[in-house]
């Protein structure tokens, strides 16, 4: 009777050994997943949730463009202008569920993809869209990124009223459209074979003058004069600060430069920033 009932117990030990197996498995897989998912940190793949947030950021939401003017002397009036724009080029990035994500960066121009990078070749402000289309759904994060530029420009000689190649001196401060300020500073310097500024009998001081004039469609619409005095130093500097410009399509804001003396033979450079142009 005893040999009995050992053998029937040790029998139904036997026969639930599979059923135990199978129930530690399933719960080490439950605990796997779970401990996958979080260690995942929301990223799709073997261990990942598609139910995370859609989520979109830029490694930076303000950058700065650069423009570089250069005009070359060819002994004429007509120097060969060289322009350079170095552009800021901003990163953008979302989490990848698994749907398709497409980005609207504002300014004309969109693209695909969780990471994607892109520059605009104006100052401003732009909103930027990323959208994700997943399991029927679109969802939309708006983005703002601001962008700022920083110009110089150095041009030819400005030769004074007696020379055979007189001329005055533009340098283009902005066309951007919108509402920016604009600071900086124009410096001339004494670059010819003529005496030196410092050298000059008072009847002779170097001059120049410096105008901002507002254009539209190629007429000036309106000027102030932001410097008009004789000197007698080898160089110039004049600053210049314009708040609350406003510019319309068609419209720009420039420096001429000018001289009433004689025997005057100087080079101006130029540097200045542009805040982004906002349009209201």
């Amino acid at each position: 009777m005893e040999s009995d009932s050992t053998v029937g117990f040790n029998e139904h030990a036997i026969s639930s050994t599979p059923r135990i197996l199978t129930l530690v498995l399933l719960c080490v897989f439950v605990v796997g997943m779970s401990a996958g998912a979080v260690l995942s940190g929301g990223e799709i793949g073997l261990f990942s949730s598609s139910d995370s947030e859609f989520k979109a950021n830029v490694d930076n939401d303000v950058g700065t463009n650069y423009f570089v003017l250069t005009e070359i002397d060819e002994g004429d009036n007509d120097e060969e202008v060289m322009v350079e724009h170095i552009l800021h080029t901003f990163v953008f990035e979302a989490n990848n569920r698994g749907g398709l994500i497409t980005w609207d960066f504002g300014d004309g121009f969109t693209a695909t993809g969780a990471k994607t990078n892109h520059s605009y070749a104006a100052p401003g402000v732009y909103v930027v869209q990323a959208s994700e289309a997943l399991a029927g759904e679109v969802n939309i994060i708006a983005l703002s990124v601001t962008v700022n530029l920083e110009s110089q420009a150095e041009v030819d000689n400005m030769e004074c009223v007696c020379a055979p190649t007189a001329k005055d001196t533009v340098i283009p401060l902005s066309e951007h459209e919108g509402l920016s300020s604009l600071e900086g500073y124009v410096k001339v310097e004494h670059d010819g074979s003529s005496e030196s500024c410092s050298l000059r009998n008072p009847l002779q001081e170097c001059h120049v003058r410096v105008i901002m004039q507002k254009l539209s469609e190629g007429n000036v619409i309106e000027e102030s004069v932001l410097f008009d005095d004789t000197f007698r130093s080898n160089e110039q500097v004049i600053d210049f600060v314009f708040e609350d410009v406003q510019l319309e399509p068609g419209e720009r804001v420039q420096l001429r430069l000018e001289t009433d003396q004689i025997r005057d033979w100087h080079k101006p450079t130029a540097a200045w920033a542009t805040s982004a142009p906002v349009i209201a």
